[in-house]
């Protein structure tokens, strides 16, 4: 079973792609994407779920030190309003087809 792990390293670029150094000596091969590879060389946390024997596929991953960037969350505000222009825009066109 998998679980949400947080790690703390320097990425660096493998054979295989992209791989995180962990402080305690581990190695842990990452998710080749451009999120990650722009973090090369750079130290970084990162949380995700451990995939294989050292995959690692990466959910977020911020420069260390630094506070944890917040996750994309879709406001059901926002779906209501457009769900409602829709409507209106689609109510509006019926409208206008019927009377022209």
């Amino acid at each position: 079973m998998n679980s949400t792990t947080h790690l703390t390293g320097i990425v660096v670029r493998s054979a295989n792609g992209p791989m995180l150094r962990t402080d305690d000596g581990g190695t842990w091969e990452l998710d080749n994407t451009r999120q990650v590879r722009k973090f090369i060389g750079a130290r970084v946390e990162v949380v995700g779920e451990r995939s294989g024997f050292n995959g690692f596929a990466c959910d977020q991953i911020w420069p260390a030190g630094q506070p944890r960037p917040t996750a994309f969350k879709l406001r059901l505000e926002l779906i209501l309003v457009a769900a409602f222009a829709y409507g209106l825009y689609a109510t509006v066109g019926a409208a206008i087809s019927v009377l022209g």
